[in-house]
C-alpha cells in the first residue's frame, strides 16, 4: 500500500485524460477503484502505458510500474462480480440434469458472468410456479407450459433438452396386461403434467372411467407388490430398478399413438427476457454448451453428481440413465436445445383435443429463438425447394388463368376444356358457392351439376374440416395465392375419399368478381397402393414381421451403430422344433397359425429397441442391440424358449413346440454381416444336434 500511495492519483492525472478518470480518488489511494478495472478497461489502460513509455522518460513508466502489476493482480477485488440467478430443477438430483451440473462445474456458467444455484425439487413443487413466484430466475419443466402460458403466465421456453418425452406407463409382464387396452378396469398411477398420457389413453378410445386413477406415490414398489396395475415412470430412471430386480415388464409409450411431445424443457419469464436480455442469452449459451459436454462426457459428470450432489442413485444407476438419455436426445443428430414451431404446434393441438387450450392458441409466443436470421435463411432455402417443386402446377394454373381470362372471346372453346379436362374442375363465387362443375367432377363426387350448383364447397368436406376449408378459402381470396393440399372429401352416397387439391384465385377484369378454381384428383387408389406395395416388399405376408430384406437392412443399420458407439450386438438363428410334424398333420392353416403365435410371442421377448424377422418358412432372425454381454443375450434365448414352449391351441388342439436357437456376437465373433449370420446358423445347428434347445 506505500507504493500505491507514492503513486497518487491525484499527482499522475495530468499523465492522460483515462487515468484522470480512472485513477482519481478521494484517498488518494489507487486501490480504492480496483473493481473499475474490467479486463476492457485493463487493455485500454495498457494501451496508454505503451503511449507513456514512448513519449516519457523511462523513469515515468518505472515509477508506474506498480499500476501494471495491479492490473493483473490476482486479488478477488479484480475479479468481475458473478451476478446471482436460481435454477430450479423439476426432480431430484440425478444425471436428467447433467447438462446444468456440467456448466456449473466446468465454469461455462462462471464464464457468462452467471453464479447459477441449482435447486433441486420434490414431490408437490411445481418448477413453473417457483419461477413465477421470484423464488428463481430459471426452471426445468415439461410441455405443459403451454397451459401456464394460456394462463396468463408469461413463462418463455428457451430450449428442448429431450427431444422425445421420456414418460411412459409400465406394467409387469406377469400382470397379463399385453396390450394398453386391458387397462380397462385396472388401477392406473399417473403423475402430475402428465397430459400426453392421458392423450394417448383417450385417443386408444378410454374414457375417465373405464380405469381406476390412483394417486402416484412415486414408489415403485407399489407396482411390485400389485398395489398398482400400471405406473406412470420415466424410461430414463424407474426401468432401472426393475432389470436390477429381474422383474420382466412391457411398456405403453404416447409415442405408439403418434403423440410426441418433447421433454424437459428450460425455462424462463417475459419479463427476465425484457430485463436482463443479456443475461438470458448467456444462460442459455452456457446451458447446452453444458448440455453438449455433459452427453460427451456421460462417465465424468456421473462422477461429478455422485460426489457433489447426490448419492441417491447408484454408480451403475447414473450411467443408465445416461444411456437412455442418450436415445432420447440423439445429440449426434440433434444440437441440444433445438426445437421446432411445429412440434409446438402437435403439441398445443393434443393439448386442444383434451379441452384444455382454445382453437386459436399462438404457441409461437412463448418459444425464444436467439439466432431468428439464421433461421430465416433455413426457411428461405426451404420455400425456394418448394416453389419449384411446385412449378409445373404452377405454370399448369397460369394457362388456366389464360383460358379463363379468354372465356367471353371464346367461351365455346373454354366449355370444351372445362367440361372434357382429366381432373376435377370447380369454381366457386367470392361466396364460396360452386359455380361450375365439370364431367370429370361428377365421376369423382357422384354430384350431378345440376344438384350441386349453387351449394356451398363445404358439401363434399366431412362437417370436421368444414372450418378449416373456410379458412383455407378465405387465404386465397384475400392474399391471392395459389394453395395445395390432400383432404378427406365426401361423395354423394356418404362414402369418403382423399383427393390431391390446387385452389388459385381469379378476378374478373370487367366486373371486379373473384373466383376460385379448384382442381382435384381422386388418390385415394394410389395412397392404397403405396401402402400396400410398402408393406408386401418389407414385411412378411403372415406374420406381418420384417421380411428377409427388412431385417438384413436393419442388422446392417444395427451393426453401423454399434461399431460408431463401440457397442455389443447379437445375433440370434432361431428355428423350430417339430414344425413340420405339425404342419403336416395338421395342415398348413394350422401350420400358418402356429407360426403367427410364434411371431408374437417372439416380439414380447425383446426390447423395442431390438428386431426380429423372419427369413423363410420356420426361421428367425433376431437382432439385439447394445446388448454388452453374451450372458445377456443368453438370458434372452431362456426367455425366447419359455415362451416358444409355452402350449398352444390349435383348432381345438393343444401342441407345443420348441426351438433351436445360435447366437453370434459382435465384434467378438466377427465384424462382417455374413459372417456372424453363419456363425448363428452353426451355433443354431449344434444346438438342434445336441438335443433341440
Amino acid at each position: 500500500m506505500i507504493v500505491l500511495k507514492a503513486i497518487s492519483c491525484e499527482k499522475y492525472t495530468h499523465l492522460t485524460g483515462l487515468f484522470a478518470r480512472l485513477l482519481r480518488c478521494k484517498n488518494g489511494c489507487i486501490a480504492c477503484y480496483a473493481p473499475i478495472f474490467t479486463p476492457c478497461r485493463r487493455t485500454k489502460i495498457l494501451r496508454h502505458l505503451g503511449y507513456i513509455y514512448s513519449w516519457q522518460s523511462p523513469k515515468y513508466f518505472i515509477k508506474i510500474l506498480p499500476l501494471v502489476c495491479l492490473l493483473f493482480s490476482a486479488n478477488s477485488a479484480w475479479s468481475v462480480e458473478l451476478e446471482p440467478v436460481t435454477l430450479q430443477l423439476k426432480w431430484k438430483h440425478q444425471f436428467q440434469f447433467a447438462g446444468y451440473y456440467a456448466a456449473k462445474e466446468k465454469g461455462f456458467y462462471r464464464d457468462a458472468g452467471l453464479d447459477v444455484s441449482i435447486v433441486e425439487a420434490a414431490p408437490g413443487v411445481d418448477p413453473a410456479q417457483e419461477v413465477i413466484a421470484g423464488r428463481a430466475q430459471f426452471g426445468v419443466g415439461t410441455s405443459e407450459l403451454i397451459l401456464n402460458r394460456y394462463r396468463g403466465d408469461a413463462v418463455v421456453v428457451l430450449g428442448v433438452i429431450f427431444q422425445h418425452s421420456p414418460l411412459s406407463l409400465v406394467v409387469l409382464a406377469d400382470s397379463g396386461i399385453d396390450n394398453i387396452h386391458k387397462l380397462i378396469d385396472r388401477k392406473v398411477m399417473i403423475e402430475p403434467s402428465s397430459a400426453e398420457l392421458f392423450a394417448y389413453l383417450f385417443q386408444e378410445g378410454f374414457t375417465q372411467k373405464a380405469f381406476n386413477l390412483q394417486h402416484h406415490s412415486f414408489d415403485l414398489n407399489d407396482l411390485l407388490s400389485g398395489k398398482t396395475d400400471a405406473m406412470s415412470t420415466y424410461v430414463t430412471d424407474e426401468l432401472y430398478l426393475l432389470k436390477q430386480q429381474g422383474r420382466a415388464y412391457s411398456q405403453f409409450s404416447p409415442r405408439m399413438s403418434g403423440i410426441d411431445f418433447y421433454g424437459d424443457n428450460f425455462f424462463t419469464l417475459e419479463s427476465e427476457l425484457e430485463q436482463h436480455p443479456q443475461q438470458v442469452k448467456a444462460f442459455r449459451d452456457a446451458t447446452l454448451r453444458g448440455w453438449r459436454y455433459a452427453m460427451q462426457n456421460p462417465d465424468e459428470i456421473v462422477q461429478l453428481i455422485y460426489q457433489r450432489y447426490s448419492q441417491r442413485h447408484s454408480i451403475e444407476h447414473l450411467q443408465f440413465e445416461a444411456k437412455a438419455m442418450h436415445d432420447l436426445m440423439q445429440p449426434e443428430l440433434i444440437d441440444p436445445g433445438y426445437m421446432n414451431a411445429g412440434r409446438w404446434q402437435h403439441i398445443a393441438q393434443t393439448y386442444r383435443q383434451l379441452g384444455l387450450l382454445p382453437e386459436h392458441f399462438d404457441v409461437e409466443a412463448m418459444l425464444y429463438f436467439p439466432n431468428s436470421a439464421t433461421d430465416l435463411k433455413k426457411l428461405r432455402i426451404k420455400l425456394y425447394y418448394a416453389a419449384a417443386g411446385l412449378s409445373l402446377l404452377t405454370v399448369l394454373t397460369v394457362m388456366l388463368f389464360r383460358f379463363y381470362r379468354t372465356a367471353r372471346i371464346n367461351e365455346a372453346r373454354l366449355n370444351t376444356m372445362f367440361d372434357h379436362a382429366p381432373l376435377s374442375l370447380i369454381v366457386l363465387d367470392d361466396k364460396n358457392r360452386i359455380q361450375s362443375w365439370n364431367a370429370e367432377a361428377e365421376k369423382t363426387f357422384l354430384w350431378r351439376a345440376k344438384d350441386i350448383l349453387g351449394k356451398n364447397a363445404s358439401t363434399i368436406v366431412p362437417p370436421e374440416n368444414r372450418h378449416e376449408l373456410e379458412k383455407v378459402l378465405a387465404g386465397v381470396h384475400k392474399e391471392h395465392t395459389v394453395t395445395h393440399s390432400e383432404n378427406i372429401n365426401i361423395k354423394q352416397d356418404g362414402s369418403e375419399i382423399l383427393c390431391e387439391w390446387l385452389n388459385a384465385p381469379f378476378k374478373d377484369k370487367h366486373d371486379q368478381s373473384s373466383f376460385i378454381i379448384c382442381m382435384a384428383r381422386d388418390i385415394t387408389e394410389k395412397k392404397r397402393l403405396e401402402q400396400q406395395l410398402e408393406q408386401a416388399a418389407h414385411y412378411d405376408n403372415l406374420t406381418s414381421l420384417p421380411n428377409r430384406a427388412l431385417i438384413l437392412d436393419l442388422l446392417k443399420q444395427s451393426l453401423a451403430t454399434a461399431a460408431r458407439q463401440q457397442t455389443k450386438l447379437a445375433i440370434l438363428f432361431l428355428d423350430l422344433n417339430g414344425f413340420k410334424a405339425i404342419n403336416d398333420s395338421l395342415g398348413h392353416e394350422s401350420g400358418d397359425i402356429l407360426l403367427l403365435t410364434v411371431a408374437q410371442r417372439l416380439q414380447q421377448a425383446i426390447r423395442e429397441c431390438d428386431y426380429v424377422g423372419r427369413l423363410a418358412g420356420d426361421e428367425f432372425l433376431i437382432v439385439l442391440q447394445d446388448i454388452s454381454s453374451l450372458k445377456n443375450a443368453q438370458r434372452v434365448v431362456d426367455k425366447l424358449q419359455d415362451l416358444i414352449c409355452q402350449p398352444c391351441t390349435v383348432k381345438d388342439q393343444v401342441v407345443t413346440i420348441g426351438a433351436s436357437i445360435g447366437i453370434s456376437l459382435y465384434p467378438d465373433d466377427a465384424t462382417e454381416i455374413n459372417a456372424l449370420i453363419h456363425r448363428a446358423d452353426q451355433g443354431m445347428y449344434q444346438a438342434k444336434q445336441a438335443g433341440r434347445s
